[in-house]
């Protein structure tokens, strides 16, 4: 009967079952009760019994005991006094004597001066910790021998520069004006002397002798392949001068030979092959040898005296190999 009352609610309200969905109250803590089921055992019969469990209280929790860290506080203090103390000491170092430089030792200086190289890096008493190496380097290369200069630490109050002068290769003569010239051809105002059997690249130019020098470094970068390749030693020839002119380019004047007028270094290979077949042919013939005309202001010219010109002969026409045409090869 109950059921049916359910079914059609008619049914109280503490028997109705709850609606899903139906929003209800939020429940307030209150007394909790307990029933234990009717249970029968042997025949005896036990009620069923109320529990009352007490309602809960916030106030009433325990609160945790305030320790003071003791053994955190000692560590950052004594962390704290080991950092201090090692600062200290860093700064006692960078800023003490101890590691000042008080000795500059200077390697490979022969034609600049020690002393001019070690006032140039600016180490002096100073401290190994702070020295700029780098800059001090870069300081060093601007004195006019120097090339390249390494400096390194030498502890504990030592620097170590080791320095590469200029090397002079060979001379570029125009006119009046006699010029050191390196292997790329660059001037030089202080270097190492070149060697004793240095070339010399004569300049023909109507320019006045006071003009400025425009050093052209394919020439110079052409002699050089010239000598250090061995092609003088393949074509048995002995060059006697280098004569440069801005129309033409190089002349290489031989003892023994017609010159070469090879004008720049293009198509290098197919100039020396050329030059060595056309010294085969002209081998068997005797060919003056050709002088390189006296720079300005020579005591020849000043004494009005005409450049050496071949001497006249059968093989007059093959003073002179042309070889800045290609295949075009002109035999003067």
């Amino acid at each position: 009967m109950r059921n049916l009352l359910r079914l059609f609610g008619l049914g109280s309200a503490d028997d109705r079952r709850p609606v899903r969905g139906r929003a209800y109250p939020p429940m307030t803590p209150a007394t909790r009760r307990y029933e234990l089921p009717r249970q029968r055992y042997e025949g005896q019969r036990y009620e069923a019994q109320r529990y009352e469990s007490p309602r809960y209280d916030p106030s009433r929790r325990e609160r945790p005991r305030r320790t003071i860290p003791w053994r955190r506080i000692a560590t950052l203090t004594l962390a704290a006094m080991g950092a201090a103390g090692l600062s200290t000491g860093a700064v006692w170092l960078v800023n003490g004597d101890t590691f000042r430089v008080r000795v500059i030792d200077v390697q490979g200086a022969q034609v600049v001066d020690p002393r001019a190289i070690a006032e140039a890096s600016g180490l002096s008493g100073v401290s190994l910790f702070t020295a700029h190496l780098d800059r001090s380097s870069q300081a060093i290369t601007k004195l006019p021998a120097v090339k390249s200069a390494q400096v390194t630490r030498d502890w504990p109050h030592g620097l170590q520069i080791a320095v590469t002068e200029h090397q002079a290769w060979g001379y570029w003569q125009a006119g009046p004006q006699r010029l050191v010239l390196d292997a790329d051809g660059r001037v030089l105002e202080q270097s190492r002397p070149p060697v004793g059997d240095a070339p010399t690249i004569v300049e023909i130019t109507s320019a006045a002798p006071d003009a400025s020098v425009r050093i052209d470094t394919d020439t110079v970068q052409l002699v050089r392949r010239l000598r250090a390749d061995g092609t003088f030693d393949r074509l048995k020839v002995t060059p006697t001068s280098y004569v440069f002119h801005r129309d033409r380019g190089l002349t290489v004047i031989v003892a023994n030979g017609p010159a070469a007028l090879l004008g720049d270094s293009s198509n290098y290979e197919f100039k020396v092959r050329a030059w060595q077949a056309l010294l085969d042919q002209v081998g068997a013939v005797q060919v003056p040898q050709v002088q390189a005309p006296a720079p300005l202001g020579s005591p020849s010219q000043a004494a009005g005296q005409p450049a050496a010109a071949p001497r006249p002969g059968p093989s007059a026409a093959a003073s002179e190999i042309d070889l800045r045409f290609g295949r075009n090869v002109v035999l003067r």
